[in-house]
């Protein structure tokens, strides 16, 4: 929706009407998660069938060009929201679970060099994916460290 508003904004004025339509389906399938399964799955198929024919045409503008190629590319997935209810409709609450992590790299959080904002960039990882699964961060973490073969420690996600 951000790539499409940025294109409506800063493409010339004839070729706006590619990310029009691609943000009139997704506002489609946003307005869509309150209603019953059928019709969501109804839904997502009609809107994968709109972004095919989307593709068959011709974007002479180059952004629009890539634009629709990335949308049929992901389109069996771009709508999964609509056909499984767990599935967030956005990734809001990702980029939230990042977000303490990222203002602290802005900042460089006390690192002096870029290996030291690589090292504390893959522990903030450990320790936010850790929290998000419900793990102990320490535990997993002194598992790992004294694991003779590291193949043996479960992941973060197992």
């Amino acid at each position: 929706m951000r790539r499409c508003n940025e294109m409506i904004d800063d493409n010339p004025g004839w070729a706006r009407g590619t990310p029009r339509q691609v943000k009139e389906m997704l506002l489609d399938a946003l307005g869509a998660r309150e209603f019953g399964a059928r019709r969501r799955k109804a839904l997502a198929a009609d809107l994968i069938d709109r972004i095919e024919i989307l593709a068959e045409q011709a974007h002479p503008y180059d952004a629009n060009r890539k634009l629709v190629a990335h949308l049929h590319n992901e389109r069996h997935a771009l709508f999964t929201f609509l056909t499984h209810p767990d599935v967030p409709a956005t990734n809001w609450p990702a980029e939230q679970g990042v977000r303490p992590a990222v203002v602290n790299r802005k900042v460089w959080g006390g690192n002096r060099t870029w290996r030291g904002a690589a090292t504390q960039s893959r522990i903030m990882t450990v320790l936010r994916t850790a929290a998000q699964q419900g793990v102990d961060a320490i535990d997993w973490l002194t598992r790992y460290a004294r694991a003779p073969d590291l193949a043996l420690v479960p992941l973060l996600s197992e």
